[in-house]
C-alpha cells in the first residue's frame, strides 16, 4: 500500500476561510470518489505559527498544529488571504521553515500572494515564477532575481510551484492530484467539481489601462485625457499640446510615471473598451474595432488576442455566457 501525501495549508489569521476548507475538500474527494486503489492517498493538515489560530473572519478558531515542531511534509501549501500592496511578506519564522521543509524534499506551493513569501525565502531566484497580475510591479521591485511570468496561471520551477489569483488555488490541488497520481485522476476530480482545468493563462482576466494618482498632475492629466477621448485619432503632438510639453519631456515623464509608452496606454485603453463591449453588447467585433478608434479589424484582432491570450469570439463566449 502506497503511503499518504502529507499536506501542510498554512494558516494566518487573513486567511480566506474558504480556500482553507475548499482545499480539503477537494483532496477528500479525491480520495473518496477519484483515485485509483493504488495511487496515492492525501492528508491535509492546518499548520501556524501557533497551535490554534484565531482568524479575522467571524473570529473563528482553528487547531493547526506549529511549524516549530519537528513535522515534515510532502507539499506546503500557502493559499490565498486578505492583503493590499502594504502586506508584510518577510516573517523569519515562516521564512526559515520553508526553507527547511524544502530541503528536507517538501514541494513548496502557493496561490495568488502567497508566492511573495515562497520567493522572500531566496528559493526563487534565477526561477519561473507566477502571481496575481495586480501586484505584478510589486513582486518585481521586491525580487528582481526571479524570472516573473505574471500571464501564467500556474508553474513549476524545481519543486516549487506558484498559482495566480485566489480561485487559482483549485488548479494547484489539481496539479498536485495529477503530479502524484495521474491525468485521470485529477480530470475526474475537475468534472464532479465542476472545475475548468484548461485554465493556463490570466491575461483574459487582466484589467489594463488603469487611471493611477500620481504625483505628476501633467501625466494625471493627460491619463485621464485619453481615457475620455481614446476613441479619437491621437499622436504624440496631440497629446503634448494637450498639456504644454514637448515630445522628449513628455515621453520620459509618461514612461517614469507609469512604466510604459503613450501608445501602449492608448492601445490598453482600447483594448479594455473593446471587452466591455464584447460583453455588453451583440455588436460585431468590425464594429467594435471602428468604435474603439482602431481603423484596421484584422490587425487590432491580433493585438487583443495578443494581450487576452483568447480571440474576440471566445472571450465573448467565456464573461458573457452568464448574462
Amino acid at each position: 500500500m502506497k503511503k499518504k501525501i502529507q499536506i501542510a495549508i498554512f494558516i494566518m489569521e487573513n486567511t480566506l476561510l474558504s480556500s482553507i476548507f475548499a482545499i480539503e475538500e477537494i483532496f477528500s474527494i479525491c480520495n473518496d470518489f477519484c483515485k485509483k486503489e493504488e495511487e496515492y492517498a492525501f492528508t491535509t493538515n492546518k499548520v501556524s505559527f501557533v497551535k490554534s489560530v484565531k482568524t479575522n473572519q467571524n473570529n473563528i478558531r482553528l487547531e493547526t498544529f506549529s511549524i516549530l515542531e519537528d513535522k515534515t511534509y510532502d507539499v506546503i501549501i500557502i493559499p490565498p488571504f486578505k492583503s493590499d500592496k502594504n502586506f508584510i511578506f518577510d516573517i523569519k519564522n515562516l521564512n526559515t521553515w520553508l526553507k527547511e521543509q524544502y530541503e528536507q524534499g517538501g514541494i513548496l506551493s502557493s496561490a495568488c500572494v502567497g508566492s511573495f513569501f515562497l520567493a522572500n525565502t531566496g528559493l526563487l531566484n534565477k526561477k519561473n515564477a507566477t502571481t496575481h497580475w495586480i501586484y505584478e510591479d510589486l513582486f518585481k521591485q521586491n525580487f528582481p532575481k526571479v524570472n516573473l511570468q505574471s500571464e501564467k496561471i500556474l508553474i513549476e520551477d524545481d519543486n516549487i510551484i506558484t498559482t495566480a489569483g485566489v480561485s487559482a488555488y483549485m488548479d494547484l490541488c489539481l496539479y498536485i492530484i495529477e503530479k502524484y497520481n495521474s491525468a485521470k485522476t485529477a480530470n475526474d476530480c475537475a468534472k464532479i467539481l465542476l472545475i475548468d482545468k484548461k485554465r493556463d493563462s490570466q491575461k483574459s482576466y487582466k484589467i489594463n489601462a488603469t487611471s493611477p494618482i500620481l504625483e505628476d498632475e501633467k501625466i494625471q492629466k493627460s491619463l485621464l485625457w485619453m481615457k475620455k477621448n481614446f476613441q479619437e485619432e491621437i499622436n504624440i503632438h496631440i497629446l503634448c499640446e494637450n498639456v504644454n510639453l514637448k515630445p522628449r519631456s513628455y515621453l520620459r515623464r509618461f514612461k517614469k510615471a507609469i512604466n510604459t509608452s503613450p501608445n501602449i496606454y492608448l492601445q490598453q485603453l482600447r483594448i479594455e473598451k473593446a471587452k466591455e463591449l464584447l460583453i455588453s453588447s451583440n455588436k460585431s467585433f468590425n464594429e467594435i474595432t471602428y468604435e474603439v478608434g482602431f481603423l484596421n479589424e484584422s490587425s487590432f484582432r491580433r493585438l487583443f488576442k495578443r494581450e487576452t491570450s483568447l480571440n474576440p469570439g471566445l472571450y465573448r463566449k467565456k464573461f458573457k455566457q452568464y448574462l
